[in-house]
Formats: C-alpha cells, sequence, structure tokens
C-alpha cells in the first residue's frame, strides 16, 4: 500500500485545477541555483532501486552513518551558530512529555505548566535586555529581524528601513527576500573599520525612516557605536532597532542602556544545540507601550476566579487568531519547546553565572585567543582598536580554505573565510571562542597556525 492516497488522475486534475502542467512548476519561484536537480539517490542495501530498506536495514545504515562522526572536533567557528555548553539540566526537563508534546495552549485551564514557562522566559529577556515586553519566542534571529522592521514601521508609520552591512549576510538575504515585494524602502549602509560607517547613515537616514538596524556585537564580533546610533535614530522620529545574534553578550551588553527602541535576535545561545543550524529560538523585545504590536505569541500574568496565580495568552494578533489584515505577523507557529531550553538553561545559570560566563569564559578567552594569532608571523588585525565580544577578525597569510583543511587534519575546526561573504574581505579568517575552548586549545591553534606558516600548506 502507498503512503501516498493521491493517484496520477489526481494529480493531474489538481495541476489542472491551479493551473499549472505538472509538479516541477509549483517550484519556479524557488532560484534554480537552490534545487537538486536531479533524482534524490536513495541507497538500497541490494544496489536495486526497486528494493528498499526495511526498518532492520535503516536502523543499520544510519549507525554506520553515524560512525563516522567525530565529537571530539575543536571549534573556532561561531558566525550566528554558537558552540555553547548546555547543562545536563536543561535535556533532561526539556524531554519531560508535559513539555515535550503539548502544541499551542489554547486552552489556559489546562496549560497552566506550559504558559508560566513562556512567562517565566518573557520575564528573563526582559531583564536581560532592559526592555519591558517580550514575546514568547519567533522562529530565528533572522525573522525575528524581519518581524522587529515590520513593527517598527507600523509604529511609525512610514516604510522605510535602514540596515547596516555588518549584519549577518545571511539575515540580510532573509531581510531582503521578505522586502522585496511590496511599497518598501530598504537602505543599506557601509562599514568602517569593522562597524557601521556613521556618517553614511547620518547621510541616509530621513524623516522618512522607520527603522534603524543595526547588529552589536557585530558579524565581525565587534561592539558597534550603539549610543549614537539611537541618537541619529531619534532625531529623526525612527525607532532603532538592536539586533543581538550572539545572546550571550546580553549579559555583559543591555541594549536598553544604549537607547535601543526594541531589542530583536536569535537566543540559540541560550540551552539549544546547534543542530545542524536549527531549530532556534528568535525573539523580540520592546517598552510595554509599543507592546500592542508585537508579532507572536504573548503570554501574561493575571488571577484566577479564586485569586490564585494563573497565566493566559494575551493580544492574539497573529493571522491565525483574527483577520489577515489587521494581523501583526504571518508567522503562526512559535518555538516554545526552545524557549523551554533557554528559560531552564538562564534559571540554571543566574545573574552571576551568566555574566561569569559572558566575562571570564568567553570575552576574556577570545581576547587571549586573539593577542596570540596576532603575533604570529603574517597575521594581523583586521580591525584594529574596537572593542569586540567571543569573535574577531585578522588578516590571514594563506588562503583561509587551505588553512582551514589544513586544521581539520588536527580535528579542529577553524575560522568562517569572510570572502565567502565580502569579497573586499578575502583571506580574512573570523573566529570564535566560547567556553567550550580552553586555553590548551587555543595555544593549540597557534602553533598549528605557526608550524603551516614555516612548512607551507602542501
Amino acid at each position: 500500500m502507498s503512503y501516498i492516497p493521491t493517484t496520477k488522475n489526481d494529480i493531474s486534475e489538481m495541476l489542472l485545477e491551479i493551473g499549472v502542467n505538472k509538479i516541477d512548476d509549483l517550484f519556479e519561484t524557488i532560484p534554480k541555483k537552490l534545487r537538486l536537480n536531479r533524482e534524490l539517490l536513495l541507497p538500497s542495501p541490494l544496489k536495486k532501486i526497486d528494493l528498499p530498506f526495511s526498518e532492520i536495514e535503516l536502523s543499520g545504515y544510519m549507525q554506520e552513518i553515524s560512525a563516522r562522526n567525530n565529537s571530539n572536533y575543536k571549534y573556532f567557528l561561531g558566525a550566528g551558530c554558537y558552540n555553547h555548553y548546555i547543562p545536563s539540566i536543561v535535556d533532561l526537563f526539556l524531554k519531560l512529555p508535559k513539555f515535550y508534546t503539548p502544541y499551542t495552549p489554547y486552552k489556559p485551564e489546562t496549560n497552566q505548566g506550559t504558559l508560566q514557562a513562556m512567562y517565566e522566559y518573557q520575564t528573563m529577556m526582559c531583564r536581560l535586555t532592559g526592555l519591558e515586553a517580550s514575546n514568547a519566542s519567533l522562529y530565528d534571529g533572522a525573522t525575528a529581524m524581519v518581524e522587529a522592521a515590520k513593527m517598527a514601521a507600523r509604529l511609525a508609520g512610514r516604510n522605510e528601513i535602514i540596515i547596516s552591512k555588518s549584519i549577518h549576510p545571511e539575515y540580510r538575504q532573509v531581510f531582503n527576500t521578505y522586502f522585496k515585494y511590496g511599497d518598501w524602502k530598504v537602505r543599506e549602509v557601509g562599514i568602517s573599520n569593522g562597524k557601521t560607517n556613521l556618517k553614511d547613515l547620518e547621510q541616509n537616514i530621513s524623516e522618512q525612516t522607520a527603522g534603524v538596524i543595526v547588529q552589536s556585537p557585530n558579524f565581525f564580533g565587534i561592539i558597534e557605536d550603539m549610543n549614537q546610533v539611537a541618537q541619529m535614530a531619534h532625531k529623526h522620529a525612527s525607532f532603532y532597532i538592536s539586533l543581538v545574534v550572539e545572546a550571550l553578550s546580553l549579559a555583559l551588553i543591555k541594549p536598553s542602556d544604549f537607547g535601543a527602541d526594541i531589542v530583536a535576535g536569535e537566543a540559540q545561545s541560550f540551552g539549544n544545540h546547534m543542530s545542524f543550524g536549527g531549530p532556534h529560538l528568535g525573539f523580540i523585545n520592546c517598552y510595554s507601550k509599543h507592546k500592542s504590536k508585537l508579532p507572536g505569541r504573548i503570554v501574561t500574568k493575571t488571577e484566577d476566579m479564586d485569586g490564585k496565580t494563573a497565566y493566559m495568552l494575551w493580544g492574539a494578533a497573529r493571522e491565525q487568531h483574527i483577520s489577515r489584515n489587521r494581523a501583526t505577523s504571518n508567522i503562526c507557529s512559535n518555538h516554545a519547546l526552545n524557549t523551554l531550553a533557554a528559560s531552564i538553561y538562564l534559571s540554571w545559570y543566574g545573574n552571576k553565572g551568566l555574566e561569569e560566563l559572558a566575562d571570564l569564559h568567553n570575552m576574556q578567552m577570545a581576547h587571549y585567543a586573539y593577542e596570540k594569532i596576532i603575533k604570529i608571523h603574517g597575521y594581523a588585525a583586521t580591525f584594529p582598536e574596537n572593542t569586540f565580544f567571543n569573535e574577531f577578525v585578522v588578516n590571514c597569510p594563506h588562503d583561509v580554505g587551505a588553512v582551514n583543511n589544513k586544521l581539520l587534519e588536527h580535528s579542529i575546526v577553524g575560522g568562517l573565510d569572510l570572502g565567502r561573504f565580502y569579497p573586499e574581505y578575502k583571506n580574512k579568517v573570523l573566529f570564535c571562542v566560547t567556553e567550550q575552548t580552553n586555553q590548551d586549545d587555543i595555544d593549540e591553534l597557534a602553533d598549528i597556525l605557526t608550524y603551516l606558516n614555516k612548512k607551507g600548506l602542501k
């Protein structure tokens, strides 16, 4: 029996009804370079296409594949997805059936535990950002950035958004995809010594600008001139949107202290596994006076008829709940399980623990690695005299890809080749250091880079 109940005649009738000739026509909006453009190569234990795996054979095959994995790599790669340690307690509580299985807490009387967990997450994110309201998650950092821009446009009644080129390149790709259609004006401002070019920003911002988006720490790990960005935005009654991709930096840098009106970003660093790039955890925070324009779910604390503390969804401004033209967002799902991981993680570390983790084991160790590497012949600071968190950029005297291949031979995952996203930064490498990287790992990296300088890459 086929798992797909539609027959060839059913498919033909559906295609005719929607006005296309073949199933492939449904994917015309996807660029050809992103399509597979060949049949999916499915392995067969007997090397015959018409003999699929049995469950036993499939299990054995997957075990064979997993045996090839090497989990003992030392990571110096960040760039938006961070190798932080996740305490055992996170997965322990995360997999409790009462948390793991529910989806949407539509009935508050039967979902108080889930709703309270969301509320606690919102509270902790507000304390970290310094703002007053938070939603209960979005898909990821890139879509959170998009939603923050749309929120600013709704509040300002304008359609122009300014974004900095120091924002994560893939975030900017997602942003441009969303804003390609419709009555939007998007301006990009350039980079000067690794930070947003403030002169360029001053020339582009105007009374038509709804919001200015600047990532800090930015894609290069550098902490931006947030106060000056906020002042320029507020001068034109525009919203300053602070984008945070490395959420652990919030333990040391509170965006509200620097004039941020909206804070959006990615909270994968809080108890969520890298998981090959997702699912992760988008967040967005604002002041209470703007919370009616927040996208996604919002949980509030109240009292029941007996005067006991209770939790419930507030606002319900998603298109799943109200008419599309009145909705704040068309994102109709949320990542409640990911928010739970973040809540457990933040509760486990606490204020002092999180601050120590961010400062001593990330920022200080990153600066140790930076000083170590720039002393190697041929390596040098790309963006000198800047303050950075746990990522930094250096000039590389060799092809970055070739260096990284050599590092892999020593079970080291090297930094990101910036030339992949910024052609002007060819042979520049972005390194990342987290608490998973100790001083011995950094010394080993420096020794190998020194050795490769002397012996060459062949």
